[in-house]
């Protein structure tokens, strides 16, 4: 019985991918709320949402 699992060749493309679709959502995640996200580090005036 082997301590470490298998990790066959397409298994570094995955982790690959998993991280850079995670960038990827995070970044449109934050494009979305932008506003939001400045809106509390601001000391403006309260910003109105657009419908």
């Amino acid at each position: 019985m082997e301590p470490f699992g298998y990790l066959d060749p397409g298994s570094g493309s995955m982790i690959i991918q998993i991280l850079v679709g995670g960038i990827a959502a995070v970044g449109v995640t934050m494009k979305l709320y932008w506003r939001r996200i400045t809106a509390i580090f601001s000391r403006a005036k309260k910003v109105e949402e657009k419908p």
